[in-house]
């Protein structure tokens, strides 16, 4: 029977319980920022029919792609670069995601912005959900894995999924326009952005290091 080795991001000194806790944070604020402008945009009808929605076969065609191509591209990223690395990109990503709907909604930039800012959106979804996946494992030892996957994926994303949609339908409800919405959502990414990019400069770039045991 095969034997099950320690994630990548697991060391054999302490400070192991210390990195679980930002790292959950970070899924928290992916999640957290996807679901808040996704019920938004999806209760509007001119970017639902550029979305999964859409009654054109060509526009869930191109979305479908696009997120079968940004999964593949992050499987090559997640192992090559290191988690705050990869959230500098989902974060930023989102960030102009949200921009161009900012853009759009007040000046109409037409059919092709509108087309960009799903394949951005898709891209993202796909990089996090990729992340998702392997970060729970990579943070754990055989002993902790199933411990650890339930808190990430509990605190993460059932919580943040939670939370952003009742406050997404109490915005709505008190008023708050869609692009007073879209906006404040593109300032929650462009600040976890900025929070990742400093992080990152302050930590160094390099890719942290595969431990191989025996």
């Amino acid at each position: 029977m095969p034997a099950f080795g320690r994630g990548r991001f697991t060391r054999r000194s302490s400070g192991l319980r210390t990195r679980l806790a930002p790292l959950i944070a970070a899924m928290f604020a992916i999640y957290f920022i996807d679901s808040l402008s996704f019920l938004r945009l999806l209760k509007t009808p001119a970017y639902m029919h550029s979305a999964w929605q859409s009654p054109d076969l060509h526009v869930r065609l191109f979305i479908a792609v696009v997120h079968v191509a940004g999964a593949l591209a992050a499987g090559i990223l997640y192992t090559a670069l290191s988690e705050r690395h990869l959230f500098l990109w989902i974060f930023g990503i989102f960030a102009l995601a949200h921009l161009q709907y900012s853009f759009d909604i007040r000046l109409g930039l037409g059919p092709g912005a509108t087309l960009s800012m799903p394949m951005l959106y898709a891209l993202a979804v796909s990089l996090y959900t990729v992340l998702n996946f392997a970060l729970w494992a990579d943070l754990s030892t055989p002993d902790t894995i199933c411990m650890r996957s339930a808190l990430g994926v509990a605190l993460s994303g059932w919580t943040a999924t939670f939370l952003s949609t009742a406050l997404a339908i109490y915005l709505q409800g008190v008023g708050v326009s869609l692009e007073q919405h879209i906006q404040i959502v593109d300032a929650l990414a462009m600040l976890f952005f900025t929070a990742a990019l400093t992080f990152t400069f302050f930590r160094g770039t390099q890719a942290p290091q595969t431990e191989s045991y025996s």
